[in-house]
């Protein structure tokens, strides 16, 4: 998949401009690099993409895995609130592909998303809550 944004790579940014920060998501999910999926992150974010709230070496080892299959996300934003330093995003998403086993995949449900702009002005992932019943256990 083709960037079409201006990212850094090494410093990346969702910015507070929803349409801007959903798209950068989506592209650096899409690219199927988890190393740099998880840059999107702070250091302390959580993310219960796997199921579990995960964080640090266990988040980055969940995102390589997970997007090693080049699986497709796509998103669309319902809702988006900025006050100062935190932005809470809502999206609804369907990722598509196959899994570790080469069997099809399909994903779909609402994420809640809360980003932190942090002391060098990056906005970065504070909290990734994607749920879905192919996700979450009940």
């Amino acid at each position: 998949m083709a960037i079409t944004v201006d990212i850094d790579f090494d410093n990346p940014d969702l910015t507070d401009d929803t349409d801007l920060q959903n798209e950068i998501f989506l592209q650096v999910f899409n690219s199927g690099d988890g190393e740099l999926f998880d840059k999107l992150y702070r250091e302390d974010s959580i993310s219960n993409f796997s199921g579990q709230p995960l964080t640090g070496a266990a988040r980055l080892a969940f995102f390589k895995e997970f997007l090693a299959t080049k699986p497709v996300l796509q998103a669309e934003v319902t809702h988006s609130y900025v006050a100062g330093d935190v932005a809470l995003i809502g999206v609804r998403f369907t990722i598509d592909g196959t899994d570790a086993d080469g069997k099809p995949m399909h994903l779909e449900g609402d994420c809640t998303d809360v980003l932190r702009r942090g002391a060098d002005g990056r906005w970065l992932m504070a909290i990734d809550r994607p749920v879905t019943g192919g996700l979450l256990p009940e």
